[in-house]
């Protein structure tokens, strides 16, 4: 690593960013970070001036290090909102802990947490969903995942938000591009990759402010910022089939530097291509039983419930 840092020039580097070679000392680390999420942002057309922004903080390092760069960049801009949202899935002594973090952490960026629970929106912990489903072939994540993501539109609805920021980062950018193209799902590359202006309409736009983030990147950012986080992987975690893209694209970027880049350009191509398609996935018609839109009659989320339900009066 160089004597000095690349970017200032006088004080010793403490980090160095592999794929452009800069050996950054810890000042410039944190400037730089909240620099590329500003560009990021502006260069997708995330967030505008006035926007109430919905931030989901499940209190790890990711969100911890998205509320707190969004908390300096939007300080620009009087006129936005920034509210954390915390999704309380009901997952004992993972969910409680991780908790705890978000809370400080919001606290000392002087903002109030919002928090929902599965057990209050849903009637049940993702704890009991598991332990009560009937095919044990499915894993956890498959009922999480459509889950949280009903409550964090609901929560962001009810809080009157513009629009949703997630802490999804280089890594899971690449990672979720590599599964569908697997899966043979590239369609799938641009509705997750839907900017504001093909929201669907029932749903609060998202958007990805440190999408070119590295996980080596926020982990120096939430090191060097002395941010608090909870750092214990999800218990349920291990079923995920992501785990093993996640291998095959960390030994793929360490032994080429800027793979995870490639990867993410080659997925904004993807989706540009298919930008015309999305007008299709916009066209969607409410669901008969709750209302939210949806492609099919049943919405995922009200067939989750319908199977707790059984699973639940069949004990």
């Amino acid at each position: 690593m160089a004597t000095n840092c690349t970017r200032c020039g006088t004080a010793p580097p403490v980090y160095l960013r592999r794929h452009t070679s800069e050996a950054l000392c810890a000042r410039c680390l944190l400037s730089t970070t909240v620099q590329r999420v500003q560009r990021s942002i502006n260069k997708y057309k995330m967030l505008r001036e006035t926007d109430r922004i919905a931030v989901a903080i499940s209190g790890g390092k990711d969100s911890a290090v998205l509320l707190h760069i969004l908390t300096e960049i939007e300080a620009k801009y009087p006129q936005s909102e920034l509210l954390p949202i915390t999704i309380d899935e009901g997952i004992r002594g993972y969910r409680d802990q991780a908790l705890k973090c978000a809370q400080e952490l919001a606290h000392s960026l002087d903002l109030e947490l919002h928090v929902w629970s599965f057990e209050k929106l849903f009637g049940s912990s993702l704890d009991s969903i598991v332990r009560r489903r009937a095919d044990r072939t499915v894993g956890a994540c498959s009922y999480c995942g459509v889950l949280r993501r009903r409550a964090l539109n609901d929560a962001a609805r009810e809080l009157g938000a513009d629009v949703i920021a997630t802490g999804h980062n280089l890594d899971d950018e690449a990672q979720t591009i590599i599964m569908n193209i697997l899966r043979g799902d590239v369609r799938r590359i641009a509705r997750t990759n839907r900017l504001r202006e093909y929201a669907v309409p029932g749903f609060v736009p998202r958007v990805k402010p440190i999408i070119e983030l590295s996980e080596r990147d926020v982990v120096a950012y939430a090191h060097f910022a002395e941010l608090p986080y909870h750092d214990v992987p999800c218990p349920y975690a291990g079923e995920a089939l992501r785990n093993d893209i996640r291998a095959f694209v960390s030994q793929m970027e360490h032994k080429r530097p800027g793979t995870m880049l490639a990867i993410l350009r080659s997925g904004e191509t993807v989706a540009s291509a298919l930008e015309s398609t999305l007008s299709d996935t916009t066209r969607a018609t409410s669901c008969e039983r709750c209302g939210a839109p949806t492609t099919g009659r049943v919405c995922k989320t009200c067939l989750i419930l319908e199977e707790i339900d059984a699973n639940r009066n069949g004990e």
